[in-house]
């Protein structure tokens, strides 16, 4: 473990220690309230006894004082007890609320690309199962300073009430020390290896859910049910791996404590029938030495949870440690207003495996003009689309909106002049309002009204149960695609962008829910700076320039009538979508440029 990762750690308890402090406080009046209960058991036992030097009436009397002390101070102990618990319960919450806020707000920091490399399921695993370990071993604050107190408390006690008999009673501590670290010291390798399990389970689980309707269409509910299974098994394994060490540690403890007792037992019970003893003393002694000997349980499991939490801290902080692909240059600049030209100069783009998606391409995007994409799959359509928003960097030339290197403005001003109305529409489990005004959160009702009419969404919004106000469901599940397509153009029309980019945004959708769609994209489109990808050629049509891309290069580019006057790849493959619709393939507005027929024809 990193030294720099326990000061992180202590940072956060630090910012939480009057919590702490207070904890421990009450904590220290518990333990000396117990030592006070042992200590009146000397004065109650003689007393019973009738005592030596005592009356049997006295006797009484005493054993009648001494036990209403002993129910008087539950109270303080039971007042202790509430806000020992209460304290540290506020601290470790404090602190797990905290991490998971660092944690999420670092997430919306990071690229595109982090998201691809990392599953779902073992981020939202650190979200949840690391935390929740690095809570616990917070927790473990508390005991670390009041175990140790009881134990110095109590053996300075013992050694007040018979000090052969305390060295005897402690003469076991360092052998069950050594025993307790040697057996604790794989914790934390074991509960890393757990997490990364319980990580995978996340994963499976997240995947299955978001693709239920993809399982359910293939009938392969057995099959995920069995990766599940397969995956599960193994966190199972891995827990019971690391259940078997952590179970070590309490018979290891109890069988070192039983040795003490039986020492302490026969030592004490000589000392008591040669009379160098009495027997409440010993009783005294041996009630003490319960409460050592638990507080000594707890430091044994305090080695426990400090492996298992050091263990979330390591995964934990690997996120928080991770740097953002890309961040604002320092000279970066914020645009107040944009006019919309894009530029594409001499772009290039590989991934980090080494694939080239686009090769050298240039072409211009003026304010308000309208630049269609076509080409096969993996032609880097999506890629273009990417790379103005600067959801990733180029690997060279650039990309400039109204001659600005987006590398060079701020991320944020760039993006609040953009807006995107993608294919697969993404939309929160909030009001349709909400999602409406998801870019402008305080948009008037006004505003999302006229957002939503311009959308061809007001109609069937205000059919729903509570109009604008209806929950949609994760991912508005409630609602068709032509419908949560049209809530994402209102969303679009609202932000008010300069520059739009339409990504494959009515491929999908039947002949009346493209209709509507396109009516409303053309009235978003209007005045703005548009980036069109798509198959139907209702939109491409009508754009000012139409862009072929295959392996990443531009094959030919122009407007409508000029590609299809060249007779080149464009043409060929609009008339090859022609025979489509004529034999009855593709039905729709403007037909659909199959993704067979771009393969084979590109």
């Amino acid at each position: 473990m990193k030294k720099t990762h326990r000061k992180r750690l202590w940072s956060y308890i630090a910012e939480n220690k009057w919590r702490f402090l207070g904890s421990m406080f009450f904590g220290a009046l518990v333990a000396a309230i117990d030592l006070y209960t042992a200590h009146l058991l000397n004065p109650f036992i003689e007393a019973a006894k009738g005592g030596s030097t005592a009356s049997q009436p006295h006797a009484w009397g005493e054993i009648c004082r001494i036990a209403a002390i002993f129910v008087l101070i539950q109270i303080p102990k039971g007042f202790s007890n509430y806000w020992m618990t209460y304290l540290v319960a506020s601290a470790t919450n404090h602190i797990g609320t905290r991490i998971r806020n660092e944690l999420y707000s670092h997430l919306q920091r990071m690229s595109l690309s982090y998201f691809e490399r990392n599953k779902v399921g073992h981020l939202m695993s650190r979200m949840t199962n690391d935390v929740g370990l690095i809570q616990n071993g917070s927790a473990a604050v508390v005991d670390s300073i009041i175990a140790p107190l009881m134990i110095v408390g109590g053996i300075a006690r013992m050694f007040m009430i018979n000090w052969i008999l305390a060295i005897v009673a402690i003469i076991f501590a360092p052998g069950m020390g050594w025993i307790i670290s040697k057996v604790t010291r794989r914790m934390r390798k074991l509960t890393v290896m757990l997490q990364a399990k319980l990580a995978e389970v996340a994963s499976v689980f997240e995947e299955t859910i978001v693709g239920i309707r993809i399982v359910k269409s293939f009938g392969m509910e057995a099959q995920e049910v069995k990766r599940f299974v397969t995956q599960s098994t193994a966190s199972l394994a891995a827990a019971l791996k690391a259940a078997k060490r952590n179970a070590m540690v309490t018979p290891i403890v109890e069988l070192v404590g039983a040795l003490a007792v039986a020492v302490v037992v026969l030592v004490g019970g000589y000392m008591v029938v040669t009379g160098r003893m009495t027997f409440g003393s010993l009783a005294e002694f041996a009630m003490i030495g319960f409460y050592v000997s638990g507080s000594a349980k707890k430091v044994g499991r305090l080695n426990v949870v400090y492996h298992q939490t050091m263990a979330g801290v390591e995964r934990v902080f690997e996120v928080l440690d991770e740097q953002p692909d890309m961040v604002d240059a320092d000279d970066a600049v914020s645009l107040d207003h944009v006019e919309g030209r894009v530029e594409f100069r001499d772009v290039s783009f590989s991934y980090q495996t080494g694939e080239q998606v686009l090769n050298g391409i240039s072409f211009v995007i003026e304010p308000g003009k309208v630049v269609a994409i076509v080409g096969p799959s993996g032609a880097g359509k999506t890629t273009v689309a990417n790379v103005i928003p600067r959801f990733y960097d180029v690997t060279s030339g650039a990309v400039l909106v109204d001659g600005f290197d987006v590398r060079k403005i701020k991320t944020e001003s760039l993006r609040k002049h953009i807006a995107i109305v993608p294919q697969e529409t993404i939309l929160f489990s909030g009001t349709v309002r909400e999602n409406i005004a998801y870019g402008k959160p305080d948009a008037t009702d006004e505003e999302i009204e006229q957002a939503a009419r311009a959308a061809n969404a007001h109609d069937f919004i205000t059919k729903l149960e509570d109009g604008y106000l209806t929950v949609i469901g994760e991912r508005g599940v409630r609602l068709s695609g032509g419908e949560r397509q049209r809530i994402s153009i209102a969303r679009a029309i609202l932000k008010d962008p300069r520059i739009l980019i339409l990504d494959e945004a009515t491929s999908s959708l039947d002949t009346n829910s493209e209709r509507l769609v396109q009516d409303a994209l053309e009235r978003l489109m209007n005045g703005r700076t548009t980036l069109v990808i798509a198959h139907r050629l209702s939109t491409i049509t009508k754009a000012d320039n139409i862009i072929v891309l295959g392996d990443g290069k531009i094959i030919e580019q122009g407007t409508f009538d000029e590609l299809m006057s060249r007779e080149g790849v464009f043409a060929h493959l609009y008339r090859a979508q022609y025979d489509l619709q004529s034999i009855g393939g593709v039905i729709a507005n403007g037909g659909r440029i199959e993704e067979t027929v771009e393969k084979d024809s590109i």
